[in-house]
C-alpha cells in the first residue's frame, strides 16, 4: 500500500471516529419525522429568525417529502448585539432574513410576529398563545417542531417560553398529532460547552436539568448544501453563527455535514 493510500485510510478512520464520538449511535435514526411518511403540514415555532438553524436539514427534508412547512417566529430578533444596526433597522433586516430562510428551506409560508425580543419570559403568554392558536387553526399542522420548555436549547428565556407554549398548544389542539423538540446528544452538549459562550453562560450545571434526551436522529447529509446556504442567509448573525457552527465557513459543506450529519429531536407529545 502506498503512503498516500495509508494516509487516506488513516484520515477516513479519524473522521469516522470523530463522527462516532460526536453522535449518539443508540438514538434511532429516521429519515422523516412524519408518521408513515405521508405528506402533511409541519409548523415550526421559534423565538427568533435564525432559530430554525437547529433543525434546518430536517425542515428541508420535510419540504422535499411534500410537506407544507410553515415557519413562525414570535419576535423579529431586534435585540441581537454587535450587528451594526439600530434595533428597528435590525428588526427589518431579520424579517427579510426570515423570509429568505423560508425560501431556502422550501417553506410554504413564513410568519414573523412582533413581540419584544428578549422579553418573552415576562410577556403576556395568553395573548401570544391566542395568536399562535389562530395560526395553528389556519394551517392545521399535524406536526409541530420547537424548543424544549426546560432550557430552550441552551438556556435562552425566550426559547424556554416558546417551547412551553408549543407544548401547551400541541396538547390542546386535536389537529396536532406530534410535537418534536430540538435537542442534542451529550457529546455535542459537551462540545458546545467548550466552544460556545451562550452554552457556557446559560446551560444548567446539573446534567439532569439540561436538554431532553433525544428520541430520534434525522440524517441531514443530503441537505448539506441547503443548510450551508441557510447560514449565509442570516448575514446579520454571522458572528453568532460562526461560534455555534465552528469552522462551517472553512470546511466544504459536503464534508462538514457528514461530520455533523444528524439533527436530534425529543418526541415531547404524541396522540
Amino acid at each position: 500500500m502506498s503512503l498516500l493510500a495509508v494516509l487516506l485510510v488513516l484520515a477516513i478512520g479519524a473522521f469516522l471516529v470523530a463522527r462516532g464520538q460526536l453522535n449518539d449511535g443508540a438514538v434511532p435514526r429516521a429519515r422523516s419525522l412524519l408518521a408513515g411518511g405521508q405528506p402533511s403540514t409541519v409548523m415550526a415555532i421559534w423565538a427568533h429568525p435564525d432559530d430554525e438553524i437547529t433543525s434546518a436539514g430536517t425542515l428541508a427534508n420535510l419540504a422535499r417529502e411534500g410537506a407544507a412547512v410553515v415557519l413562525v417566529y414570535v419576535t423579529r430578533g431586534e435585540a441581537a448585539r454587535d450587528t451594526g444596526y439600530s434595533r428597528e433597522e435590525l428588526a427589518q433586516v431579520r424579517r427579510k432574513e426570515a423570509q429568505a430562510a423560508g425560501a431556502t428551506l422550501g417553506a410554504q409560508a413564513v410568519e414573523v410576529l412582533e413581540w419584544p425580543d428578549g422579553g418573552l419570559a415576562t410577556a403576556d403568554g395568553e395573548a401570544i398563545k391566542t395568536v399562535l392558536r389562530e395560526r395553528i387553526d389556519h394551517w392545521k399542522p399535524s406536526l409541530l417542531i420547537s424548543f424544549d420548555e426546560r432550557v430552550g436549547y441552551y438556556g435562552h428565556p425566550d426559547h424556554i417560553a416558546v417551547g412551553r407554549w408549543a407544548r401547551e398548544l400541541a396538547q390542546e389542539d386535536n389537529s396536532v398529532r406530534r410535537l418534536y423538540q430540538a435537542t442534542l446528544p451529550r457529546a455535542m452538549i459537551k462540545l458546545a460547552l467548550k466552544l460556545v459562550a451562550a452554552f457556557r453562560n446559560n446551560y444548567p450545571t446539573d446534567p439532569e436539568a439540561g436538554l431532553p434526551a433525544p428520541t430520534v436522529a434525522v440524517p441531514i447529509a443530503r441537505q448539506a448544501a441547503v443548510k450551508r446556504r441557510l447560514l449565509d442567509v442570516h448575514a446579520s448573525q454571522a458572528k453568532v453563527i460562526a461560534e455555534v457552527q465552528p469552522g462551517y465557513d472553512r470546511v466544504p459543506a459536503w464534508l462538514y455535514y457528514r461530520l455533523f450529519d444528524r439533527e436530534y429531536f425529543a418526541l415531547a407529545f404524541s396522540r
